[in-house]
């Protein structure tokens, strides 16, 4: 048995290295870098010898919200067509494990099964109309939709496929530890210096957290499991809402002494009319840090706005072995790791 990682360097590839050679049960792992295989390089992968490969998890990706277009269509959607290229040539394949994001259900609403979404429509501006039509899919971003893209690429190919769509990383695991900063730990930042007095949302959106330890025992799971979709991710009653998430996070900066200091008010959650306004108004006054911390905020500004219900069921089917953090405990201990650290600055 051998498994080939795409992504090997990056945050969730390297976990999952490093899960599967502890493991032992898998034989020999070829792990992708960037430096062993760009991606965005066409037929970069068309010298890999294919003999014995037994299982892909397919994790290069760029997870950036504020993405573009271009890196976004090279990277996850012209990356995973060389890696389903690969894939189709090796003669032992028994699973392609393709690493997705929820979030391409896009922003609809409601409940999202475990199975494919409909036609792609490209990212919009936020605050604009909805479409009801129920077979179209728009994206708050261009990642959202890249992915979207990249999970169709992979269904489309007729391989034993899994998609597993896993939730927002925010600690490494439920210690609250972070060796990987990302848009929320950034949005919390700005939050703690006063940066950010409104915040788009809804106080009762769920927003749907993970570690990396939950998504990599997940995936371990998942690579011999049945074909098809998964939501990697906690049940509703494990997920925080927005509101909370704030209550609990601002709890742990009132601990720190120059935070009290300095009478921070918790933010005003304001309507996305309100926001798209209050955004667009800013972009015609020279940049600022006013500015500038919403623009950080305004890529995935839309999502606070649609409640989703992810079902799992598959996933508990395909894992006996399902724990997720508790919410409420994640939450705090990842505030007060990035304020004790000021986010990884010190030890």
């Amino acid at each position: 048995m051998t498994v080939l990682v795409t992504g090997a360097a990056g945050y969730v590839g390297g976990l999952i290295v490093k899960a599967l050679r502890e493991h032992g049960g898998y034989g020999d792992v070829l792990a992708f870098g960037r430096a062993e295989a760009d991606l965005t390089v066409p037929g970069v992968l068309d010298a890999v010898p294919t003999a014995g490969i037994t299982h892909i998890v397919h994790a290069a990706a760029v997870t950036k919200f504020a993405v573009d277009r271009d890196t976004a269509k090279a990277v996850n959607i012209g990356g995973t067509e060389q890696v389903v290229g690969l894939a189709e040539r090796c003669p032992d394949l028994e699973r392609i494990v393709l690493l997705s994001t929820l979030y391409t259900a896009g922003l609809a609403t409601g409940d999202i099964a475990e199975e494919p979404a409909g036609v792609i429509e490209e990212p919009r501006a936020a605050g604009g109309e909805d479409d009801d039509s129920t077979d179209v899919v728009h994206f708050a971003n261009y990642y959202e939709w890249s992915k979207h893209a990249a999970e169709r690429l992979v269904l489309d190919s007729g391989l034993p496929a899994t998609i597993a769509r896993v939730p927002t990383i925010i600690a490494d695991d439920d210690s609250g530890h972070v060796s990987q900063y990302n848009a929320v730990h950034n949005t919390l930042k700005l939050l703690y210096y006063g940066l950010l007095s409104l915040m788009p949302g809804l106080a009762d959106v769920p927003v749907a957290l993970g570690t990396g330890e939950f998504t990599v025992n997940a995936t371990m799971a998942l690579l011999d499991a049945e074909p098809g979709y998964y939501h990697v991710c906690p049940d509703l009653e494990q997920t925080p809402r927005l509101g909370r998430i704030v209550d609990l996070m601002f709890s742990a900066f009132e601990q720190d002494t120059n935070f009290i200091r300095r009478q921070i008010l918790r933010p005003l959650l304001v309507d996305e009319a309100a926001f798209a306004n209050l955004i667009n108004g800013l972009r015609t006054l020279p940049h600022g840090p006013v500015l500038d911390a919403l623009e950080s905020v305004s890529p995935f500004s839309s999502q606070l706005f649609r409640p989703k219900v992810f079902g799992n069921t598959r996933l508990h089917k395909a894992w006996p072995n399902y724990r997720a953090p508790d919410s409420d405990a994640l939450v705090s201990q990842t505030a007060e790791y990035l304020v004790r650290t000021r986010w990884g600055r010190t030890s």
